[in-house]
């Protein structure tokens, strides 16, 4: 049998090669690569994917002016140290005009901001529309994944390892269901350490279980991405925020199994799906397909920089 993995580049490198692409590579060969990128698109037979994918990330469709914080792009200065948020933002940024001015979130937020921005994730209301959605920390959030265990071979329990400090609806959930037979759970906090704390979990160990519960922390459920792309299914009540997963299209029943925002029927529903074997495998594999949209690295860069254009052609005109 193939051995499960989850592959994570290391932080050095990734950094190192995307430092120099948004500082270091000439303006020149980034527009270069840019245009080679978007050459003949439309004729692509997933065109009509990728232009949905683009509407999707950014909805917005009437001209705008940068807000106050917003900086030209050969004006914009690394926001803390090694921030990946901007280094995967400059990736495809970096191919467009430096004097024109974008503005962007940097680090995981669930605020919506007034003016119109760059970010890795927005809340699900209203002003969701103000957040270009770009795949910033892809590093964390975007996992190349290899299951090997089949999804009727594995236990049919559900499984959390993860921080609990200052995350209150991870602590409520383990609060309430810590130590029944069904839930494998556990808290893996540096700081503040819970009752129930334990030792962390490789992701690959979490193949082994049917079920992965993935909350939300400081904006989308980070662990979503390899659950989905696994053999196994995700467990967790409907999205308040959403990234580059798309976590507001996905389907309660049919990418995921939707438990209660109280946690009440998280037994209940683990019960069923292990009553109701052929449902939950036809959700895995519903789940899985949904990842599997992420793996084309080509269509991901279409996307960034069609987001990237429509963003800059609203909020100022040509490129």
């Amino acid at each position: 049998m193939a051995r499960a993995r989850a592959g994570k580049q290391w932080i050095f490198f990734y950094n190192l090669a995307a430092l120099w692409r948004a500082m270091f590579l000439p303006g020149f060969i980034r527009r270069i690569q840019r245009r080679l990128c978007l050459r003949g698109w439309r004729q692509r037979p997933d065109a009509a994917q990728i232009e949905s994918r683009v509407d999707y990330y950014f909805p917005l469709r009437y001209p705008f002016s940068p807000g106050p914080g917003a900086k030209r792009i050969d004006r914009q200065r690394l926001r803390g140290s090694h921030s990946v948020y901007w280094y995967d933002l400059m990736r495809y940024l970096r191919s467009f005009a430096g004097r024109r001015k974008i503005e962007y979130i940097n680090g995981d937020t669930l605020d919506n901001p007034g003016s119109v921005v760059f970010g890795k994730a927005r809340r699900l209301d209203e002003k969701a529309g103000n957040v270009a959605l770009m795949n910033l920390d892809r590093r964390r959030h975007f996992l190349k994944v290899e299951d090997p265990i089949p999804f009727e071979d594995k236990r049919g329990m559900l499984i959390f390892r993860g921080d609990v400090d200052a995350k209150d609806n991870r602590r409520r959930f383990l609060e309430r269901w810590h130590g029944h037979p069904l839930f494998d759970l556990g808290d893996t906090s540096r700081h503040n350490k819970s009752a129930w704390h334990t030792s962390p979990m490789k992701i690959e160990e979490h193949f082994s279980y049917k079920y992965v519960l993935a909350l939300e922390g400081y904006d989308v459920a980070s662990a979503l991405q390899w659950i989905m792309a696994s053999n196994c299914i995700p467990v967790m009540p409907r999205p308040t925020a959403e990234g580059w997963l798309m976590h507001g299209a996905l389907i309660p029943g049919i990418h995921y199994i939707e438990i209660a925002d109280d946690f009440s029927d998280a037994e209940e529903q683990i019960a069923y799906y292990n009553s109701h074997p052929d449902e939950a495998k036809q959700i895995s594999e519903a789940s899985k397909e949904w990842a599997r949209q992420f793996e084309d690295k080509k269509r991901e860069s279409i996307i960034s920089y069609l987001v990237a254009e429509r963003y800059l052609m609203l909020s100022g005109g040509g490129l």
